[in-house]
């Protein structure tokens, strides 16, 4: 059984070693700035010239479940609300159908440029706004307008197309597209300093392994906790025409020195 003792002692080793460690590392920062340098200009070489940059325009609608109730009333309860919030979900769904994206194809026209249902598919994601009755239409693609231009068809259709299909309630168009003037991805200096970080880490683990590695012992202290120290065997700088030389001394025990 472990007592007390021993498991302060190895607590405190363990507090020792980890110390040491630190300032190997922080005696090696310009190692550490060096991997994190290199880790960074790395990511960012990679996303600029290997990633295509994507662009997203999007359309919101407003979902509502009965405009002749608000009309007549001119009040929404809460059943009209979560009503609204429900049929947002169904219409989601139903603006990534293939009768919806079959009827943005032929509003685009000339415009599709080939483009398949297929691939546009991939390219739209159609979402509820959490707890809200908003209904969001992300367009992304490689051409900021050509992304424009789907969100845009987007806009003309989806009223007409979901009050066919489901026969209830209806949308109001909140936000219209717009070409975007920056890509959404990459996010080129979000990932080159992941990448920094990233390097900074490798660096210190390879140093750190470096350290752990090296048997060498250069003071007393690499040694004190597995051996114990006899002797310590000093330098001497000797200068230049100068001869090392060793005196010997005995004590009698009366306090007397003799010396040879």
């Amino acid at each position: 059984m472990i007592n007390a003792e021993d498991s302060a002692a190895s607590s405190s080793s363990e507090e020792v070693n980890l110390l040491v460690v630190a300032r190997y590392l922080l005696s090696k920062w310009y190692w550490l700035l060096l991997g994190g340098v290199v880790g960074g200009a790395l990511v960012f070489a990679a996303v600029s010239l290997f990633i295509t940059p994507s662009y997203q325009s999007s359309v919101s609608f407003y979902v509502y479940n009965s405009p002749d109730s608000v009309a007549t009333t001119k009040t929404v309860n809460n059943q009209d609300l979560q009503a609204a919030e429900s049929l947002a979900t169904t219409y989601s769904n139903i603006l990534e159908s293939n009768i919806v994206l079959d009827a943005v194809l032929d509003d685009l026209g000339d415009n599709r440029g080939g483009l398949t249902r297929s691939e546009l598919s991939d390219m739209v994601d159609a979402s509820v706004i959490t707890n809200t009755q908003l209904l969001e239409v992300v367009v992304s693609s490689n051409d900021a307008d050509f992304a424009c231009r789907i969100a845009e068809s987007f806009e003309n259709v989806a009223p007409r197309e979901l009050q066919n299909i489901t026969k209830v309630g209806g949308v109001e168009i909140v936000d219209q597209p717009e070409v975007a003037t920056r890509p959404a991805s990459p996010r080129t200096l979000f990932d080159s300093a992941i990448g920094l970080v990233i390097g900074v880490i490798v660096a210190g683990i390879i140093l750190g392994v470096r350290m752990m590695a090296d048997q060498t012992i250069y003071v007393p202290e690499d040694i004190e906790n597995s051996v114990t120290v006899l002797g310590v065997i000093p330098t001497i700088d000797i200068g230049i025409g100068q001869t090392p030389m060793w005196r010997f001394t005995s004590n009698d025990g009366d306090g007397n020195v003799t010396r040879a």
